[in-house]
């Protein structure tokens, strides 16, 4: 099934910060997100995959700075 990756920044503290997404396509003729899908489907709802798997994380970048919130409302 289709699915959305999800790139982050990592910083020291430990929280992630999203900065862009976008859906990666299973290829698949029975999943009804996927390109190859047939637009002109009759049995869709009840022949092919109606959602997306879960969203994968993938940390593309390390920073050694503390994010925004443990920045501004540290102790």
């Amino acid at each position: 099934m289709c699915h959305r990756e999800v790139h982050y920044t990592r910083h020291c503290c430990g929280h992630d910060n999203p900065h862009f997404e976008y859906r990666v396509d299973c290829k698949s003729a029975q999943c009804r997100y996927s390109a190859s899908h047939n637009i002109k489907c009759t049995s869709c709802s009840t022949t092919c995959k109606q959602w997306l798997r879960p969203a994968q994380s993938v940390v593309t970048a390390k920073m050694q700075a503390l994010c925004f919130h443990c920045s501004v409302y540290r102790p």
